[in-house]
């Protein structure tokens, strides 16, 4: 059976493409049923509409943040949506959201990827985090999503250096091809072997013991 995945997008959807490719190629049994935005000029519904893909656009402006969920849900709710991923989706989603996507495990089934190695570093900028506090060695997260910000059980984390004369951009480039790699690869796994086998491999608690 495919996993049958929404990816939420705000920009310029690199990770979508990656995940695009990695279904495309084989290499990933899942199947977007939508890409989701909350930009409407994100290039990331460009990619998706060039793939043929359905897709969701409806800015957060002047609506609450609970209305905004509201109507995300509603419209995934004509869809069989088995996983929820974050991919560059710059909105914070509350437990509103979430509970729609209760597993009966305990862990909510929505994914986000994060550009450092978590706990370190959360927020917004985790590339010029930790660049500018001069880490030799960084990296990405990928993490089941819950109701704290950047938290939640980690199934996947893979380091890279920084070297002597990166920038900025050297530094971040060496990071979003890391994404690019993991994040289809967290996805097949999930598709593979559940969920719970991963954290299980990754030495994170189970989801339905740690929840409250």
């Amino acid at each position: 059976m495919r996993l049958k995945i929404a990816v939420f997008a705000s920009g310029k959807g690199s990770n979508l493409k990656a995940i695009i490719d990695a279904i495309e190629d084989g290499g990933l049994g899942a199947t977007i049923v939508c890409v989701v935005s909350n930009n409407p000029d994100a290039y990331a519904l460009t990619i998706a509409r060039e793939h043929g893909l359905e897709v969701f656009a409806l800015s957060h402006k002047g609506l609450s943040r609970e209305d905004h969920e509201s109507k995300i849900l509603d419209y995934l709710s004509k869809l069989e949506v088995d996983f929820v991923v974050l991919a560059g989706y710059m909105r914070v989603l509350t437990g509103h959201f979430l509970k729609a996507f209760k597993d009966p495990s305990g862990f909510f089934r929505v994914t986000n990827i994060h550009p450092a190695l978590l706990p370190a570093f959360k927020g917004g900028n985790g590339y010029e985090d930790a660049f500018n506090y001069g880490v030799k060695l960084s990296g990405i997260t990928i993490h089941l999503v819950d109701e704290e910000v950047d938290h939640g059980p980690i199934l996947a984390q893979r380091a890279f250096p920084r070297l002597a004369d990166d920038t900025l951009e050297s530094f971040r480039a060496r990071g979003l091809a890391l994404e690019h790699s993991l994040y289809p690869e967290v996805l097949a796994g999930i598709v593979n072997v559940g969920v719970e086998a991963m954290l299980v491999k990754n030495g994170a608690c189970s989801p339905a013991a740690g929840s409250k």
